[in-house]
């Protein structure tokens, strides 16, 4: 299955809390094959074992956190069914850039992840379709644009309009606060 780059900003805690999953996997590989051994398992042995197992006992961090964005795009305000998206729409998504919006003033972390296609698809879908009209209504009030300078009621209109939009970080951000490793804490 093909699997496509996404990049997003989630928050450092998450960062932090799938960059301490790893290193805890890690250590449990190597426990686990250092009891191999002891059970009798020749080092290569072991490690092949181990390989095995990996998917299942310690699953990548992508693989983690594709399982949560799969549960939030379940979901009923994400769910759909969506109109698939048009070419121009496909193309707007890909451009670089952040969704229009406040600072939100909290420490983020940028992350790569290599998802399946479908599983794109589906994000990229909902994220746009969910934000169609908050998008529409900030282009219709002139509230968005490079370069634009906004006085403190228009930069608070903006905003407002802003937090019912759902870009594919903001999805995987609450993915993660909900099913990811931090989750249960």
């Amino acid at each position: 299955m093909e699997k496509l780059p996404v990049t997003v900003m989630i928050y450092a805690y998450q960062a932090g809390r799938l960059d301490l999953l790893k290193k805890r996997q890690r250590m449990e590989e190597a426990a686990t094959v250092e009891e191999l051994e002891r059970q009798g398992n020749t080092r290569r042995q072991a490690r092949i074992i181990v390989a095995r197992m990996r998917p299942d006992e310690w699953p990548s961090l992508e693989t983690v956190v594709a399982q949560a964005v799969e549960l939030r795009l379940a979901e009923a305000d994400l769910a759909g069914p969506w109109r698939p998206l048009t070419v121009a729409e496909e193309e707007e998504l890909a451009l670089s850039g952040r969704w229009p919006g406040p600072s939100m003033g909290v420490s983020m972390s940028q992350r790569n992840y290599k998802f399946p296609s479908d599983l794109v698809k589906r994000l990229k879908t909902a994220a746009w379709r969910v934000s169609e009209q908050p998008l529409r209504e900030l282009r219709e009030r002139g509230l968005v644009g490079a370069g634009l300078v906004l006085d403190d009621d228009q930069r608070a209109l903006r905003d407002r309009i802003a937090e019912r939009l759902y870009p594919v970080p903001r999805v995987v951000r609450e993915a993660l606060a909900r099913y990811g490793p931090a989750a249960s804490e």
